[in-house]
């Protein structure tokens, strides 16, 4: 039996199959292009009538009520507000007040029970859809009302667009008007209704409050009147009672008895010190004031003169002289006894005074502890008014608002917030069926429709294909032949750093290797050792340097790869069991900008199946992903096919033992294996063994 020949598309005989069949899509076009148009033609056109309305607040700042701030005209006027409004107009009350207005459950292209269509007599004959004679009419007619009307808002504005679809251009832009002048209707109503109803409301509340207030007010008066707490407002003393006003008077009063009583305490002190003493009496005020002293005092006078012109002619011892002298001192013992009378008189107010004090005092104290249970019961009786008060200012706050909603809805003030800014004409021109544009369309479907029909048989006859003769196809991949390497014996202390990876033999041929394009995934298997992590490690960072690839080294061994195992932070277990993402798996090497995930925890037994799937993701990011293995056994060859694999092997590994390494390589999976062979001389060039099977 033959084996069957590599074949390709053959793109020049699908085009000569196409051109060869020109004709028949010319004329499939004409004919498609022809029954699209005539059919069309046949077709009840629909004209659409377009009307426009604005929302906006329409009612003027004169006649703004008060409480309407310039923040709830935003509310009103926001997306959600507008958006609203478009469900109102699609709303069942303006639709039936539509279909009532012009008698649409009369009109044949509303109902479709009475002109049903060839097509919808198939499909109910079928079964497959639902009669309209089953529907009530006013049913069938909404059901058709909507299907043809079509509200929406304009974008980045306040504009509402109404369109109506029907077959007489009057009757499309008619209804379209209505429908917006329902709306603007509606949008009034509601704002009446609204009115009335909180007027209605306002009314209520307002005989309410107003016996409200009236309980108030008389509390506070049967209170007032009760407590004795009588207001005596003046204009000095706006807030006071009728209490506060007498401990005022009695405390002014009890100050002036104490000034008239203090005052007679010391004219009294004055005429019995001089009586006392002996002083002169004209020195006191009641002395002067009393004209009983002072008409003895003019006879004292006249006594004296008199003796002092008869002594000039008279002797001392005369009788005349010594009567006058006589009557002389018995005037000064007038005098005196008249003074002691005034004193007595004094006395007598001083203690009139007092008396006066101590009753003033005891009247004041009665006062003060009238006050202040006054004091107390005023605590009550503000609370009263205060109450009377609120009461008072929430009946008045109502009474304006009832008399500006009263005025609003007698002179019928409510202006819609919308209003028409563009009404619909009848259209000239039909908006539906669009002849031109679906003839267009049904002429390139059909000629895309025949040009695949042909497609599709010139790959089912196999003509579309042509056999690859003479053609090497090189596998994806591919590297140069090396099948062996020798490695130059890597310096103690760990993997060398990135000027010492350079000097020693075999390691930049290594990264030359992981550099071949077409590479994706390579593996290093090593035999026990640290060789195959360091030597990884090694190269990648040589790679990384000399041809600028992103590269990433996974450690998919059994026991952790001491190239890799640095912090004892999360690692491919840990990211294979869903513990770690990533992130936190990935970790950057300090010498270069290498990238590498270590072994990690493996305690859980992570699915091994995830593997592949980490594979293919780091495959998508980084330019190459290397795998590490330090044994080869601890190849999961089910999960891993690597493009190359590279395999440590000692330095005294025969040729026989080397091909059966690279066999199972390649049993295993790997599209192209190599043998890294160690060597433990410094400066070993490399060398090509015997090739591998």
């Amino acid at each position: 039996m033959a084996e069957p020949r590599p074949m390709e598309m053959d793109i020049s005989a699908i085009a000569a199959a196409l051109w060869r069949r020109a004709w028949l899509f010319g004329l499939v076009a004409i004919v498609v292009g022809a029954g699209t148009y005539l059919g069309l033609s046949l077709v009840d056109p629909l004209y659409t009538g377009d009307s426009r309305i604005l929302i906006e607040a329409r009612e003027s700042p004169l006649t703004r009520p008060r409480d309407s701030g310039a923040e709830n005209l935003t509310v009103q006027l926001d997306e959600s507000a507008i958006a609203s409004q478009v469900e109102v107009l699609r709303s069942r009350d303006i639709a039936n007040t539509i279909i009532d207005k012009f008698d649409l459950t009369h009109r044949p292209d509303f109902d479709p029970a009475l002109s049903p269509s060839l097509i919808d007599t198939v499909l109910i004959a079928s079964g497959l859809k639902k009669g309209p004679a089953e529907n009530t009419i006013r049913q069938r007619v909404l059901e058709t009302y909507y299907k043809r009307l079509s509200v929406y808002s304009v974008v980045k504005s306040r504009v509402i667009a109404v369109e109506f679809n029907a077959h007489d251009p009057e009757l499309a832009a008619q209804i379209a008007n209505a429908v917006a002048e329902a709306f603007v209707n509606l949008q009034s109503e509601a704002k009446r209704q609204s009115t009335s109803a909180a007027t209605a409301w306002l009314q209520t509340e307002i005989d309410r409050l107003r016996e409200r207030v009236k309980e108030a007010e008389g509390s506070v008066a049967a209170y007032r009147s009760e407590n004795n707490l009588f207001d005596v407002n003046t204009s000095t003393q706006p807030e006071t009672t009728l209490q506060k006003q007498d401990l005022s008077e009695l405390n002014a009063e009890l100050g002036r008895a104490k000034a008239a009583q203090s005052e007679a305490q010391s004219r009294a002190e004055l005429l019995r010190s001089l009586l006392r003493e002996g002083g002169s009496f004209d020195s006191a005020e009641e002395v002067l004031n009393s004209q009983l002293i002072q008409r003895l005092r003019e006879r004292q006078v006249a006594l004296r003169a008199q003796i002092a012109e008869l002594s000039t002619s008279l002797m001392p011892q005369h009788p005349r002289l010594q009567a006058l002298r006589s009557q002389l001192a018995d005037l000064d013992g007038q005098v005196r006894t008249e003074v002691r009378k005034i004193l007595q008189s004094l006395e007598t107010a001083s203690r009139v005074a007092s008396a006066r004090v101590d009753t003033l005092e005891a009247r004041l104290n009665e006062t003060k502890a009238a006050v202040s249970r006054s004091n107390e019961e005023s605590i009550e009786l503000r609370a009263l008014e205060r109450e009377a008060a609120a009461q008072r200012d929430l009946l008045e706050t109502f009474l304006a608002r009832y008399r500006e909603a009263a005025a609003r809805t007698d002179s019928n003030y409510l202006p819609a917030d919308a209003r028409i800014i563009s009404r619909a004409i009848p259209p000239r021109r039909p908006s539906w069926p669009k002849k031109g544009l679906l003839t267009a369309a049904a002429v390139l479907g059909s000629l895309f429709l025949a040009m695949a029909i042909v497609i599709v048989r010139e790959f089912a006859s196999g003509r579309a294909f042509r056999p690859l003769d003479d053609i090497e196809v090189p596998p994806a991949g591919e590297v140069p032949a090396e099948p062996l390497l020798v490695l130059g014996a890597i310096p103690p202390g760990g993997t060398p750093s990135l000027d010492a990876a350079k000097e020693i033999p075999g390691l930049a041929e290594l990264a030359d290797l992981i550099a071949t394009e077409g590479l994706k995934t390579v593996l290093f298997a090593g035999d026990g050792g640290p060789t195959a992590g360091d030597a990884a490690l090694g190269a990648c960072r040589l790679a990384v340097r000399t041809a600028s690839l992103r590269i990433i080294l996974l450690d998919i061994g059994v026991e952790p790869a001491s190239a890799l195992d640095r912090d004892g932070g999360p690692g491919l277990g840990d990211l294979l069991s869903g513990d770690a993402p990533f992130g936190d798996a990935i970790r950057l090497d300090g010498d270069s900008r290498v990238h590498f995930i270590p072994l990690g925890s493996m305690a859980e037994d992570p699915p091994l199946q995830r593997l592949s799937l980490v594979i293919g993701a780091l495959s998508n990011t980084y330019d190459r992903v290397v795998l590490l293995a330090d044994r080869f056994e601890d190849w999961p060859s089910d999960y891993v096919r690597p493009d190359l694999a590279v395999l440590v092997c000692d330095e005294d590994m025969g040729a026989d033992a080397r091909r059966r390494l690279h066999r199972q390589a390649t049993e295993a999976g790997a599209r192209n294996a190599i043998l890294l062979q160690r060597s433990g001389e410094d400066g070993a060039e490399p060398e090509a063994a015997e090739e591998a099977a």
